[in-house]
């Protein structure tokens, strides 16, 4: 079996990495349909057989381009929990990292959440099962966080799913608002502790409870 040297394998590593990025540029400003092979190879100055021969097909490149940066993400947030020892700490961390990581692969953001349209795409056939099973995995170490918090009394009793399929809506939504250039303004930081805020603690300020006049009940005046 033919073996690269080390050089060659670095400079391999490079090339493919390299591909990867342009793909997902391309991918990302044109969406799936509209993006091809050609386009991909002119831009990462390689001949098309090259890109083929290094991906077998535009299915296989996009599926790549996603997996990869799925793993990153996964491994950097589960890294991130890991550090945090609370229950509460864990969750912080994770919309910290999770809303980090893609603020900083906007690209990715809007290639794996807002350029799939849905009525010609089904994305569960574009992407390899392992990739979604990947980011699954994630969400199932915050939903085990969030369950060990119900049990130990600090969240409410409710489904840990609900929760976290809430937590990780809501985190993409502010990241993806971001890619609009009239909200690019924003602090990614504020929006970290609104998110924590809200999970934690809710938007409802608690105030000692008070009678509300109009429901007042009317004294007894019949004699």
């Amino acid at each position: 079996m033919f073996k690269r040297s080390p050089r060659r394998e670095r400079e391999h590593q490079q090339h493919i990495k390299h591909i990867l990025d342009v793909a997902e540029s391309i991918f990302a400003e044109q969406g799936f349909f509209q993006t091809t092979m050609r386009q991909i190879a002119v831009k990462a100055e390689f001949a098309l057989g090259t890109i083929y021969s290094h991906f077998g097909s535009k299915k296989q490149l996009y599926g790549k381009v996603v997996g990869t940066k799925v793993d990153e993400l996964v491994a950097f947030v589960t890294r991130e929990m890991a550090d945090a020892p609370s229950v509460q700490g864990q969750v912080e961390k994770f919309i910290q990292a999770k809303m980090a990581f893609l603020d900083r692969n906007l690209h990715f953001l809007r290639l794996y959440l807002a350029e799939v349209d849905v009525p010609r795409l089904d994305i569960n056939n574009i992407l390899p099962k392992k990739v979604r099973e990947k980011y699954d995995s994630m969400l199932c170490v915050l939903t085990d966080v969030v369950w060990r918090g119900i049990q130990k009394g600090l969240f409410k009793p409710m489904d840990a799913r609900v929760i976290v399929k809430t937590v990780d809506g809501l985190t993409n939504a502010l990241v993806l608002s971001r890619l609009k250039s009239a909200e690019a303004h924003l602090s990614l930081e504020a929006d970290m502790r609104d998110v924590t805020e809200l999970f934690l603690h809710g938007a409802v300020v608690h105030q000692k409870a008070t009678q509300n006049p109009d429901t007042r009940k009317e004294p007894n005046n019949e004699s």
